[in-house]
């Protein structure tokens, strides 16, 4: 299995605006990535490798694990992503972390690591139990297998919202459709299962609500970067998108109802090879 056939699934493209997305996305998520990372047990001194690394969130989280006498080497085949991983490293002044426009196919079989991990990954690829099961020859004996994955469905507006379920209903949609995985988190056990693998497995649940929630922004920029694919599916018009205006819309209508937002289900999954 190429990265690319997992990019060319990639709903949310490879724009400024989704670059910018995701690094909100790890403000979101980063301290639970970063929770899970140490609780599988990523250790200074180790050799870990980024599989899909994007823009470098679990990289940078890793990096800082492993400390500086660790290495730590992110792959992906989107030029974007890793140019910006690139510039998020240096400003950071985190050395031991290296970006390669690489396959999974290339490092199969390296066997030099001591941990291979990956973040909202396995939800992009078709048979991910089979790449798991390939990537166990990546490690050392005994290495570190350690994956992250999100339940889109599983996210809530408490009292529900018609405008948030519109929302969800696109982002779950689309994925669908483009034969990707929504809720991957709840299928980790049985994938890691499937690739011979015998997994420890933590959750988070992050809830937020009030004007300073950063949910609004986040949905918003989703749907953002998911827009061309949601009005060329036919799964939403662009005027029923109304893009400039969603996050105020969503804002709007939770601080009316006194509403919360459930984030959805964040699981991680980790295994000795």
């Amino acid at each position: 299995m190429k990265l690319e056939d997992g990019a060319a699934r990639y709903v949310l493209g490879h724009s400024d605006e989704e670059l910018t997305r995701l690094e909100q996305q790890a403000a979101i998520f980063g301290a639970a990535t970063e929770a899970i990372l140490d609780m599988a047990g990523l250790r200074p001194g180790m050799r870990v490798l980024d599989v899909g690394c994007g823009v470098g969130d679990v990289s940078l989280a890793a990096a800082g694990l492993v400390g500086p006498e660790g290495a730590v080497v992110g792959i992906d085949r989107a030029q974007e992503a890793l140019a910006t991983a690139r510039r998020r490293a240096a400003t950071a002044g985190l050395t031991q972390i290296e970006f390669r426009d690489s396959e999974i196919e290339a490092v199969v079989g390296d066997g030099s690591y001591d941990a291979v991990i990956g973040r909202f990954i396995l939800m992009h690829l078709p048979q991910a139990s089979a790449i798991l099961s390939a990537l166990k020859t990546a490690v050392v004996p005994g290495g570190l297998l350690a994956f992250i994955e999100m339940d889109i469905s599983s996210s809530a507006a408490v009292p529900p919202m018609a405008l948030f379920d519109r929302c969800l209903g696109w982002i779950t949609t689309l994925y669908r459709q483009a034969g990707m995985e929504p809720d991957m988190a709840s299928k980790l056990y049985g994938t890691f299962r499937a690739a011979g693998l015998d997994p420890s497995l933590h959750g988070v649940c992050k809830i937020e609500a009030g004007p300073n929630s950063s949910a609004y922004d986040y949905i918003a920029e989703t749907i953002r970067s998911m827009s061309p694919a949601l009005q060329k599916l036919g799964i939403a018009t662009a005027e029923e998108i109304d893009i400039d205006t969603l996050s105020e819309r969503l804002r709007a209508d939770a601080l009316a109802t006194d509403t919360c937002f459930i984030y959805p289900r964040f699981v991680g999954a980790w295994a000795k090879a």
